[in-house]
């Protein structure tokens, strides 16, 4: 059995790159610009959309205004994030290999190759058949990176807010040895059941702007 680090990524990101500041060789000069939220802001913006796989374990909440005695679907309401990502199993839905969820009382739904914002929309309109006003809210409760190479503590690591960023990856894993390569941080990503490899410089000035910045699930960093 593998052992993963269970991480929650709702930090201030300006605290971690303060530490990633002094635990690395980039002068103050070099990371002036991270501390810039606008550029922050731009980096969320400009990521691209993950679109789901088969494999991805999805869990759903629905809020709604049906009384609770009511309501068949919401059994992750009785977890809390850290429950959920230690058994992920019992409180998510698994896509198959037919690329179908198959949800309580919904039946199957096409989940394979919809972002999540697509998904949640295509569940609310079947939720409001069943529920007053359905608000729908979806995770991805199996996403992971696995981080090698020129790091201190080189592993996997389980996310449970999928707003995460090299940097912050990189803090995970204890940052990079001093013999790591900063410009040059390979990245492989599996799209469409192909490996997608490409670099990212963390010198760079406007890196944020950088739609590779932010990871994806199932996402290798790894550094030379």
């Amino acid at each position: 059995m593998k052992n993963y680090s269970i991480v929650n990524t709702k930090y201030p990101i300006y605290i971690l790159l303060f530490l990633f500041t002094f635990s690395s060789c980039i002068t103050n000069r070099d990371l002036e610009y991270i501390r810039s939220s606008k550029e922050i802001k731009n980096a969320k913006a400009n990521k691209q959309d993950y679109r789901l796989q088969m494999g991805d374990l999805i869990s759903i909440q629905i809020n709604t205004t049906t009384e609770q005695q009511h309501d068949f679907f919401n059994k992750e309401n009785l977890a809390n994030s850290q429950l959920m990502m230690q058994n992920p199993y019992l409180y998510g839905y698994i896509i198959k290999e037919d690329g179908n969820l198959d949800l309580p009382s919904f039946g199957k739904v096409r989940a394979e190759g919809f972002t999540l914002q697509e998904l949640e929309n295509v569940i609310r309109k079947i939720a409001e058949s069943y529920f007053e006003s359905p608000i729908v809210k979806l995770n991805i409760i199996n996403f992971k990176i696995s981080i090698l190479g020129e790091v201190n503590n080189p592993g996997t690591f389980k996310i449970i807010d999928p707003e995460v960023n090299i940097l912050y990856a990189l803090s995970l894993s204890g940052d990079m040895t001093q013999f790591g390569n900063r410009r040059k941080v390979k990245v492989i990503r599996n799209e469409n059941e192909l490996n997608r490899v490409f670099y990212v410089d963390l010198t760079k000035k406007g890196v944020l702007n950088n739609a590779d910045f932010m990871l994806q699930p199932h996402d290798i960093i790894y550094v030379s």
